[in-house]
């Protein structure tokens, strides 16, 4: 919302432009924007001099900014408002936290987000935020910065703001407000500008921009360090201090779980380094946090704090965010040996070790945390639900990864046969179990968030919980497709899958990244829907080579992950022509939203008279998407193991995960 001071007089030249069109009295709020008809239709409100720039994207001109404060002069509150100027001067828009009125209905929106919204519920302080919100203290940039997660899960914003672009485009409204206001303070960040850039690389994750998401990640990184240095100069006698230097470590951690996400292939380098977090105690419990109640945590490493007065001195157990790092950083663990290891290198003793780290994690959780039946349920009535599934979608899905390269390498060895493998017990086998345990565990946390959904609510999963999903369905559908399955668990197999697509289907709707995704995964389900096993075909001779999507970091070509099988555009000479010539085999989809070539030496690109098949995957466009395309239909169960061991092996999962690769 425009931010110009204007006076309260209603004379014509101060309406602004929806008063002019609708004529009708243009009162403001202490003399600023917006006007009451525009705050209660959560309309733009602007001036006809800034409308020229208003239709072309870009902000109303601003005054040069005055001088900043020196550092030590600022307050180190997490949400605190700028130092005051001399009187007279005029202030950039992120200095304008007090005098910018947010509607009730954009409130409501951010109260969502910071109650019942990862990450924001887990590494915010509640009680402070919410005030500072409903007193209009809240500083501008994480302002926008949660209206940008809100709009993804916000059928009123969606309508408002979305247009033909949807979640997508509702969030891109506030993102770039929220960018510019960040970029105008690099001189002087504040904790709240941090905060608001975590949710930033989040929504340019989500909207497969891979390569900004990584260069914020890194931004946030250094404005962090930057701060550290501010706050330490600061006085220390605040009665408050606990809960700002919690909001910092609880942020420090949120960029190093953003960093262990985004940094999950070759050649993309940490923002946050070893001496970053080594001394940096883990989060506390929520309710020390929330009540200001100072205690002392161990560190990631299992020391103790730096802060620590004495040895003696007890320490609290490490809170529901410090499970969440502990359960990332194992999955981390997991991605490196992922990204290291090749069939010469490949150890089972590392494989072990890791899988200890896995259940290593797990034995320190509470016993409130613990994964057992119906638990998930108690967390929800009592509000941690998307918490507790977020932390053991971590572990299950390292856990399915892990056993997932054990098979994997078993299996393109040499020698490898299905009818040894099908009639002699062997310990590979309870890999297979592991593996369907754990992916039945993902789903079901996902059904029963589901079930407890609100019913006018949009249900928005974060992408880590469907990329869990979307790795333990796939997996199991290699496993069902490959035959490493018994014959009697087929059905458990397809049921898994069908769950897994409905999620990744609704989830496509809200998330970019996640269309590819979708797209893979129900290709494997049309063939395991068929029947077909790969056992009971003739495995080809040659390996299917892979495309990588390396470049890919906008959003893709929602037609990239079809088929490529021509189309007449005359339906009649088509259906004349199958009679005559054999079908074409086409390319099978890599997951990151490529094209692999398992085509027949007759396949060649289509004439410019023809035209690919309609894709029925999803965009975030908010449109319904549709069934699973009929094209998986061309492909054997051997042809997509095949393609999809291939895949496995050149990461490309995890390309696709990171937004296709830089």
């Amino acid at each position: 919302m425009a931010s110009v001071v204007r006076g309260t007089s209603l004379r014509a030249g101060g309406a602004c432009v929806r008063c002019r069109k609708g004529k009708t009295k243009c009162v403001y709020e202490n003399g600023r924007a917006p006007c009451r008809n525009c705050a209660k239709g959560m309309h733009e409100c602007y001036l006809p001099s800034d409308s020229m720039a208003h239709h072309h994207g870009q902000s109303p001109a601003r005054p040069p900014r005055p001088r900043e404060s020196l550092p030590g002069e600022r307050s180190v509150s997490a949400t605190s408002d700028r130092q005051p100027v001399a009187s007279g001067t005029v202030l950039p828009r992120n200095m304008q936290s007090n005098s910018e009125k947010v509607s009730p209905e954009l409130v409501t929106e951010c109260e969502r987000v910071i109650t019942k919204t990862l990450p924001s519920c887990v590494a915010f302080h509640k009680p402070s935020f919410l005030q500072k919100l409903k007193n209009g203290t809240l500083e501008n940039s994480i302002v926008n910065g949660l209206l940008t997660c809100a709009a993804r899960s916000s059928p009123a914003l969606i309508r408002r703001y979305g247009s033909q672009g949807g979640a997508s485009a509702a969030s891109e409204h506030f993102a770039v407000k929220a960018i510019n206001l960040i970029m105008q303070n690099l001189d002087n960040p504040s904790l709240a500008d941090i905060q608001a850039l975590c949710l930033l690389i989040i929504h340019e994750w989500g909207n497969r921009n891979a390569v900004r998401a990584y260069v914020y990640l890194g931004q946030a990184s250094r404005m962090a360090q930057m701060y550290r240095i501010i706050a330490v100069h600061q006085n220390r006698g605040d009665p408050d201090q606990f809960i700002k230097d919690e909001s910092f470590r609880r942020t420090l951690w949120l960029i190093y779980v953003l960093d262990c996400f985004l940094t999950s292939s070759p050649g993309r380098q940490p923002a946050i380094s070893h001496l970053d977090i080594k001394d940096v105690p883990l989060p506390c419990l929520d309710m020390s946090y929330n009540f200001g109640t100072p205690v002392y945590v161990r560190t990631l490493a299992g020391g103790p704090p730096p802060t620590l007065p004495d040895p003696s001195t007890p320490m609290t157990e490490v809170g529901e965010f410090g499970h969440i790092v502990m359960a990332t950083q194992a999955w981390r663990n997991v991605i490196e040996m992922l990204t290291t290891v090749t069939s010469t290198t490949f150890s089972e003793e590392d494989c072990a070790s890791l899988e200890a780290g896995i259940e290593a994690v797990r034995s320190s959780l509470p016993p409130h945390f613990m994964d057992k039946p119906g638990q998930i349920n108690l967390h929800i009535t009592m509000g941690s639900g998307y918490t507790y599934a977020m932390l053991h979608c971590l572990l299950h899905c390292a856990t399915i990864m892990v056993n997932r390269r054990r098979l994997l390498h078993l299996v393109t060895t040499d020698g490898f046969n299905h009818e040894t493998w099908r009639m002699v017990p062997h310990v590979h086998l309870q890999t297979v179990d592991r593996v369907f345990a754990a992916a039945h565990s993902v789903v079901s946390l996902l059904i029963a968030l589901e079930a407890n959904t609100d019913k006018d609510a949009v249900l928005n999963f974060p992408l880590v919980m469907l990329f869990s999903c979307f790795t333990a369905c796939s997996t199991v559908a290699w496993f069902s497709l490959k035959g490493l399955t018994p014959g009697d668990v087929n059905e458990t197999a397809e049921s898994i899958v069908r769950d897994g697509m409905r999620f990744l289907q609704d989830g496509a709707n809200i998330w970019i990244l996640a269309v590819p995704w979708y797209r893979h995964l129900s290709v494997m389900n049309k063939v395991l829907r068929n029947g077909d096993r790969a056992p009971q075909r003739v495995q080809p001779d040659t390996v299917v080579p892979s495309i990588k999507e390396d470049t890919a970091s906008q959003p893709d070509n929602p037609d990239s992950m079809d088929y490529e099988r021509p189309q007449s555009a005359n339906a009649q000479e088509q259906a004349d022509n199958r009679g005559s010539e054999p079908p074409r085999k086409s390319g099978f989809t890599t997951i990151n939203g490529g094209s692999a070539g398992a085509s027949t030496p007759a396949t060649t690109s289509p004439p410019p008279g023809q035209l690919k098949a309609d894709s029925p995957a999803p965009s975030s466009s908010g449109q319904p998407a549709e069934s699973a395309p009929a094209s998986g239909s061309d492909m054997t169960a051997a042809e997509l193991c095949v393609a999809f061991e291939r895949q496995l092996l050149e990461l490309d999962d995890l390309a696709a995960f990171m937004g296709g690769g830089v």
